[in-house]
């Protein structure tokens, strides 16, 4: 099984005395909690399987966990968690597991990937060798600002609030995340239009420009870009069947960070969102700027 953790998280958390917690304490002890290990159920410590930064050394990650493997089976029945666990008493417990999507969300997954720039090593977030994947989410009252009044062919409405600037200023049309208020888009806007009706079916043309910069203590950069989406939204069910959205613009870095970015400050970078295919119960991805992007007051009204 593998278990993705913030060690932070854990080490802040408040409940000191949670197995969950005391387990992983255990299991880490000596160890720095950042990166990719392997422990037996039973509370042993079996290696650490992450080789290769920035790039991963596949060959040693490989034979990091045949190691692993081996002095798993060498534990017998010991590998095995003697105890028996119940979900409400020994699991920890996160202010994320109050937030849950509203009904009739739009929950769209969406990923990016930067082009190549000048003087780009893969010690830089904005390489192309790296992806971004998060969830893009609208509940009922955001994302009908995209049906105009009227669901005939033709009509055209203007775009504003959430379904505009959700997707710039949660950073999903760059590499890395940018501290990005509303004051920054400074210019642009987004229109909807009905290109096609059919039956209960409605097709729409979505599309947006954006001019942003902002000069504040956390953040100096700009971006312009346009974005492009085609939706089907069907009448009778009150939701989108299809929508389809992809951004293509220029990121400027406009204060470069030792750590985090190597070569030219400016990027191109494309974004593209389509209907989450994972939308079923098991699935509890929620997006990664939950807590300031959209906030738990905002997953509890429509």
């Amino acid at each position: 099984m593998a278990v993705a953790f913030d060690d932070v998280s854990y080490n802040e958390h408040r409940d000191h005395g949670n197995f969950e917690r005391q387990w992983l304490s255990n299991v880490m002890k000596g160890n720095i909690q950042q990166g990719i290990y392997v422990a037996a159920s039973g509370g042993q410590f079996l290696g650490r399987a992450n080789h290769g930064w920035p790039d991963p050394n596949p060959t040693e990650v490989l034979q990091a966990l045949r190691q692993s493997l081996a002095e798993y089976r060498r534990l017998g029945s010991q590998r095995r968690l003697s105890k028996s666990l119940d979900a409400a008493r020994d699991r920890l417990k996160w202010e994320q597991d109050a937030f849950v999507k509203p009904a009739n969300t739009l929950d769209l997954r969406i990923s990016s990937r930067g082009y190549p720039f000048s003087g780009m090593t893969s010690a830089d977030q904005r390489h192309p060798m790296y992806f971004h994947v998060d969830r893009l989410w609208f509940k009922p009252s955001e994302w009908r600002a995209w049906l105009p009044p009227s669901l005939s062919v033709g009509a055209k409405t203007a775009v504003d609030g959430p379904a505009r600037r959700r997707i710039v200023m949660l950073s999903h049309m760059q590499a890395g995340s940018s501290a990005w208020w509303e004051e920054h888009i400074v210019g642009g806007n987004m229109t909807s239009q009905v290109t096609a009706v059919k039956g209960n079916e409605v097709s729409l043309r979505v599309s947006a420009s954006y001019d942003m910069k902002a000069d504040s203590q956390w953040n100096k950069d700009t971006y312009q870009g346009n974005l492009l989406a085609f939706a089907t939204y069907d009448r009778k069910q009150d939701r989108f069947t299809r929508f389809e959205l992809a951004t293509l613009g220029t990121h400027m870095v406009g204060e470069m960070k030792s750590n985090l970015h190597v070569g030219n400050p400016t990027q191109r970078i494309a974004a593209y969102a389509t209907l989450n295919p994972s939308a079923d119960a098991d699935d509890r991805m929620i997006p990664q700027n939950w807590k300031y992007g959209y906030s738990l007051e905002w997953c509890r009204t429509r």
